[in-house]
């Protein structure tokens, strides 16, 4: 959308044409022809094409579309979250959620808030005993981005607790099967990939978008030595945030299930060895919701002041990613 033909339109839409939206638009318009595209999962822009029709264009879709995610994932966090924490502790979760680095990308034309919805969602329905529509939200996880696949780990961790007698056995079944439907999405994506002839990822990924595969702490120890060696900001913030969300989920008042997907998305970003290193890491770690209510524990000035700080940097974040600047 040109920035001089329609002022306004670009002001409202086409300041969100950037990056990966493209992508999403392009596969929505034409579908995987071509290799690079197949790093991005088929829900987000099948959706968009499905969307388009009723919002007038394929950008217009994909804003709606991670608008309504990002109402979806608030109420979802808020009945999931409500489970474990008290009422006060869950609205400072949310807040802290929705003003945090890269938050802004959630209304974006990016899955981001798709998936966080769809996680949540998931497993609140699996905690309510409510397999089936636990199962195919995470199948449907599963084809948004490749962290989708590992909600099996947390889906099949609550099956197993929650298992009953063995009259009841049809029942534990359903729940275990479900529990496996979202690393099922991945398989059937790669095989659909696989039949097209598509390279596997890790050669797309090394042949077309600067990055290889790692071994998790091979990554993690370069981008230390790096953002210690030198003046590197984005990658100092990039490895300031991801150290304080994965701690801070991995605290003893977290579910051992949300411990479990949050090794499993942490390791996941790592493997992707990036020029520049820990790229897009920032936004990664907003799916690990975990963190959160961790986060905001203590309330008063102390959680007004880090809540402040982190808004600026988002706000900060967002003006660059206007800009043209790969800060998320």
């Amino acid at each position: 959308m040109s920035r001089d033909g329609h002022p306004f339109l670009y002001a409202l839409f086409g300041v969100w044409e950037r990056f990966d939206t493209l992508w999403y638009i392009r596969i929505a318009r034409h579908g995987y022809t071509e290799p690079m595209a197949t790093v991005f999962y088929p829900l987000y822009p099948a959706l968009i094409r499905a969307f388009s029709w009723i919002a007038g264009s394929d950008l217009a879709a994909a804003l709606s579309i991670s608008t309504a995610a990002s109402f979806l994932l608030c109420w979802g966090a808020i009945r999931l979250f409500a489970l474990d924490y008290p009422s006060n502790l869950v609205s400072r979760a949310i807040l802290l959620w929705g003003v945090w680095p890269a938050s802004f990308i959630f209304l974006a034309g990016y899955p981001d808030s798709l998936l966080c919805a769809l996680i949540v969602w998931s497993l609140y329905f699996a905690r309510a005993g409510r397999p089936l529509p636990s199962g195919a939200l995470g199948f449907a996880a599963g084809l948004t981005k490749a962290l989708g696949g590992f909600l099996s780990l947390p889906l099949l961790w609550i099956a197993w607790k929650g298992r009953k007698r063995k009259r009841e056995a049809r029942r534990n079944a359903r729940a275990f099967a479900a529990a496996l439907l979202p690393a099922a999405a991945i398989g059937c994506f790669q095989t659909y990939l696989a039949l097209a002839h598509f390279p596997p990822a890790e050669q797309i990924y090394k042949t077309y978008w600067t990055t290889s595969t790692a071994m998790p702490w091979t990554t993690l120890l370069d981008a230390v030595t790096t953002a210690f060696s030198g003046r590197d900001l984005l990658l100092i913030l990039n490895l300031t945030v991801f150290l304080i969300i994965g701690t801070a989920a991995l605290l003893p008042p977290v579910r051992i299930e949300y411990k479990a997907l949050t090794v499993a998305a942490m390791c996941l970003f790592l493997t992707k060895h990036t020029q520049p290193l820990l790229q897009s890491t920032m936004r990664y770690s907003l799916t690990i919701f975990a963190a959160f209510p961790s986060l905001a524990w203590k309330g008063g000035t102390l959680f007004a002041f880090f809540a402040m700080i982190a808004g600026a940097l988002n706000l900060l974040l967002f003006w660059a990613f206007l800009n043209w600047g790969l800060a998320v």
